[in-house]
C-alpha cells in the first residue's frame, strides 16, 4: 500500500483551493448586465365612480366618459367628458441606463357639458410592465403592475374660479400615485424600474383646496374645450450586487494556513 507525504496532501489542499477560488471567480465573471430589454406595458381603467345626475356614465379598459346620451367627446357637439387611454399595450425595447421608454398616454377631452348630468369623481387607473431580457437574451421576468387612483372635480364654467386658471374653469386631476419604483434581482445586477409623467407635479394650495386635497397635491389642470394629453414614461437602472470573492480569496487562505500547521 502507497503511503502519501504530508507534502503530497499539502499540495492536493492548495490545488483544491485554488480550484474553489478559480470556480467563484469563473460564478462572478459569467453575470452580465442585462444592456438591452424588451418590453410590453398595457394601462387600463379598472373602475370609476360618478356623482348622481343623468346622461350616460362609461367605464371600460380604455375609456372614461360621461355627459349626454348618445353624444360625443372627440367631435362635435362635444357635449360628453372623458379620459381615453391610447397606446396600450404598447411594445418596444429600452436599454439600462439609457433613454426614458414611452408608455401609454392619458387623454382629457374637456368639454362643457349640462349641470345636470353626472361627472366623475373618482377613477382607478392599472399599470403593468412586461420585461425581457433581449441582449443577452433571457427569460421573461413576472409583470410590474402598479395602480394610480385620480380624482377629479368638474368646476362650474363661471367665475370666479377661486385658482390660479388659464380658462373659466379649468378641470382639476389630483392623482394618488402607486409605488412608482420597484426593484427586483436578476443574474448578479438590482435593476431598478422607474414610471413616471410628463405634466404631472405639485399644485398650489387654492388648487388642492378645490378637490380636498393638501398643499402641494400631485396633479394637473385641463382647459375647458381641450384634449389635454399626460404621457407616461420609465426608464430601468442597475447595480452590480457586490460578489463575495474576497470570501474565496480568505477560504484559500485558510486552507493554506492549515496547509501548513498539518506540515508541520
Amino acid at each position: 500500500m502507497k503511503m502519501i507525504s504530508r507534502t503530497e496532501t499539502m499540495n492536493k489542499l492548495l490545488l483544491n483551493s485554488l480550484a474553489g477560488a478559480a470556480l467563484v471567480a469563473s460564478s462572478v465573471a459569467s453575470a452580465s448586465m442585462v444592456i438591452t430589454w424588451d418590453y410590453t406595458v398595457s394601462n387600463e381603467w379598472t373602475g370609476a365612480n360618478f356623482s348622481t345626475g343623468d346622461g350616460t356614465q362609461v367605464q371600460n379598459a380604455s375609456e372614461v366618459s360621461w355627459g349626454a346620451t348618445d353624444g360625443s367627446f372627440s367631435g362635435a357637439p362635444n357635449d360628453r367628458s372623458a379620459l381615453v387611454i391610447t397606446d396600450s399595450p404598447l411594445s418596444d425595447t429600452v436599454d439600462t441606463n439609457g433613454a426614458d421608454a414611452q408608455s401609454s398616454t392619458l387623454t382629457h377631452y374637456n368639454n362643457s357639458i349640462s349641470a345636470s348630468y353626472a361627472t366623475l369623481l373618482d377613477a382607478t387607473l392599472q399599470s403593468s410592465l412586461t420585461l425581457t431580457p433581449n441582449n443577452p437574451v433571457g427569460p421573461q421576468l413576472p409583470s410590474f403592475t402598479t395602480d394610480f387612483v385620480i380624482a377629479f372635480e368638474e368646476t362650474a364654467n363661471t367665475a370666479p374660479c377661486n385658482f390660479s386658471v388659464d380658462t373659466v374653469c379649468d378641470d382639476i386631476f389630483t392623482i394618488e400615485l402607486g409605488d412608482l419604483v420597484q426593484s427586483f434581482e436578476y443574474d448578479g445586477f438590482i435593476y431598478t424600474v422607474s414610471i413616471f409623467s410628463a405634466g404631472l407635479g405639485p399644485m398650489d394650495a387654492a388648487t388642492c383646496a378645490i378637490v380636498g386635497k393638501a398643499p402641494g397635491c400631485i396633479g394637473f389642470t385641463t382647459p375647458e374645450g381641450q384634449a389635454t394629453p399626460a404621457n407616461f414614461f420609465f426608464n430601468i437602472t442597475a447595480k452590480e450586487i457586490p460578489e463575495p470573492a474576497s470570501i474565496a480569496v480568505l477560504g484559500m487562505g485558510l486552507l493554506m494556513l492549515g496547509a501548513r500547521r498539518f506540515r508541520k
